[in-house]
């Protein structure tokens, strides 16, 4: 990335009823600095289902680890549920050698809002 571009992004958006976070590049400090309130603020809206997508995560340090617990911190007080889409091998490692990896729900995908919309008068799936 550019001098002037952050080494990470986040979008965020709703299908099948959860909140879906995706992460992309390096969740470091500068990235948990930077998203931490916007995180906040998704896991304050009341909805009770979140999903943080970590398949585009390309770095994840200790920083990063905080962001991610902080986030299931807040779901847990609130009753809420929260699953993390695995990333890539050298992420799920870091969340396996800090020994974080069994307090997250983990799942290998999430179902894209392509395969989950519903015809229009049969209820077929798209």
């Amino acid at each position: 990335m550019g001098a002037d571009e952050p080494a990470f992004a986040m979008r965020e958006r709703v299908a099948c009823g959860a909140i879906i976070i995706e992460l992309h590049g390096e969740m470091d400090i500068l990235a948990e600095q930077e998203l931490g309130p916007r995180m906040d603020a998704l896991t304050e809206r009341g909805r009770a289902d979140i999903v943080i997508d970590l398949r585009r995560v390309t770095f994840l340090d200790a920083s990063g680890l905080r962001l991610l617990l902080r986030a299931r911190h807040r779901m847990l007080c609130r009753g809420g549920r929260l699953r993390v889409v695995r990333g890539v091998a050298r992420v799920s490692r870091v969340m396996r050698v800090a020994g974080v990896e069994s307090a997250f729900t983990i799942v290998d995908a999430f179902p894209s809002v392509r395969t989950e919309e519903v015809g229009p008068q049969d209820g077929s799936v798209a």
